[in-house]
């Protein structure tokens, strides 16, 4: 009798060994499929806001917008209808912009600014530039004005193919005069 309840035992001790390793290979077999499958991530839309960026020795820039459209990841913006836009040199607001539509990358701190676009001086001579696109550099703090720029200073009216406006030494390089003064 002794012997017939061993065996039993054997049989279930078996049965059970079987039965947690089936078990362990069910779960390693299915596991994860618990887990949600992960969402495709969609851009954010703000209406009515603020961006802005800053460079390693401080803010660099801020854009008031109407709208304005995120990538995923948060490093690149399609903003629209900038109305304050405000460019810094050492700190403290140098230009303000007004603009129809801006690209920006806050990785690489730069922006594209397209459109009807103005750039006033804030202080000091208090130029306006007007153009129709302009890219801002933000490892150089440097505005590129690569299409034809109007500029009114002192009274004065003159056209230029070309401009550079540096915003750490705040020297402008102008391009050929296009127009009569």
């Amino acid at each position: 009798m002794a012997t017939a309840h061993l065996a039993q035992l054997r049989v279930v001790a078996v049965l059970a060994i079987a039965g947690i390793l089936a078990w362990v290979v069910w779960q390693t077999i299915h596991a994860g499929t618990d887990i949600p499958s992960q969402r495709t991530q969609q851009q954010t839309q703000l209406s009515g806001g603020s961006a802005n960026d800053k460079r390693i020795d401080g803010k660099s820039w801020s854009l008031d917008y109407d709208n304005a459209t995120l990538s995923p990841d948060g490093s690149l913006a399609e903003i629209e209808r900038v109305h304050n836009g405000v460019i810094l040199r050492d700190g403290k607001p140098y230009m303000r912009m007004t603009a129809k539509h801006v690209s920006a990358n806050l990785s690489a701190n730069d922006f594209v600014v397209t459109g009807p676009v103005s750039f006033s001086e804030i202080g000091g001579q208090r130029r306006e530039l007007f153009t129709d696109e302009a890219h801002y550099t933000g490892n150089d703090h440097m505005l590129h004005l690569d299409h034809p720029v109007t500029i009114h200073a002192g009274g004065m009216t003159f056209h230029v193919a070309t401009a550079l406006v540096n915003f750490t030494t705040g020297a402008t390089t102008l391009g050929r005069i296009t127009g009569s003064l």
